[in-house]
């Protein structure tokens, strides 16, 4: 029972909406009541295929929305790797950069060293240029020294008063008096003693003679007073390390 009420009460309410909607479309004069309902029913029927139309425009938008999305996507996929591309390649580069800068600052390092080698070959260089100048002129005081040696007396002839005192000090013999042990000694066959020697005799007069042999023989010259009447200057004994390895070098040095 209230189930039918319910019913009753439903199809009241749709009459009573369907006749108001007539009165508000329709005039009140029942007279023109078809050609109202006609008009409504054309209207209804204008009005369906509008509907049609925007769903078709709806479709069609819907489509080239698609479109120009997929088209997007597509150019942002191509972007997309071209920049993971661009990106690798910058971290080639990069990488690239580091092992150049690596190999600069060794080979700057290397290029310091070469420089430091150059300044000091060009040092030796000049040091070596210098050596050779002074060698030169080493070379030319030798072969001066050695003419020299080459055209001192091997021997002398005793002149009357001459002494062996005497005869060291000359120039050309040793050009020091306290020599004359070195004299005396090479002659012992002719000398006897060393404070007497007489005119004509002819001494041999050591030569190349070694630096302690010139030593000990000034030692024993210090020891033996000289012959009477020979006041030779006061010396002290020669040090080693004043005297050449030879003692022709050391007696021409002497007289310089």
């Amino acid at each position: 029972m209230r189930k039918l009420t319910g019913i009753l009460t439903a199809f009241v309410i749709g009459a009573s909406v369907s006749t108001s909607i007539a009165a508000t479309s329709c005039p009140s004069n029942i007279s023109n009541y078809t050609t109202c309902v006609a008009e409504n029913t054309t209207k209804i029927e204008n009005k369906a295929p509008m509907n049609v139309e925007n769903e078709k425009v709806t479709a069609n938008t819907y489509a080239e929305l698609e479109e120009k999305y997929q088209k997007a996507l597509e150019e942002y996929n191509k972007l997309k790797a071209q920049l993971e591309k661009e990106e690798q390649e910058l971290a080639m580069l990069k990488a690239k950069e580091a092992d150049l800068l690596r190999r600069y600052n060794l080979l700057s390092q290397e290029v310091a060293e070469l420089k430091k080698e150059i300044e000091y070959r060009k040092q030796l260089e000049a040091k070596i240029a210098a050596l050779k100048a002074k060698l030169k002129k080493a070379e030319s005081k030798v072969e001066k020294l050695r003419r020299a040696f080459m055209a001192l007396p091997k021997s002398y002839r005793v002149v009357k008063g001459d002494t062996l005192w005497g005869i060291a000090s000359k120039s050309y013999i040793y050009n020091d008096p306290w020599q004359w042990p070195l004299i005396y000694k090479a002659n012992r066959d002719q000398i006897k003693n060393p404070h007497l020697i007489y005119p004509n005799q002819v001494f041999a007069i050591p030569r190349n003679i070694t630096a302690e042999k010139v030593i000990e023989a000034r030692k024993e010259a210090l020891r033996t007073p000289p012959p009477p009447g020979v006041k030779p200057k006061k010396v002290g004994p020669v040090r080693a390390e004043d005297v050449p390895s030879t003692a022709t070098d050391y007696f021409l040095f002497m007289h310089e």
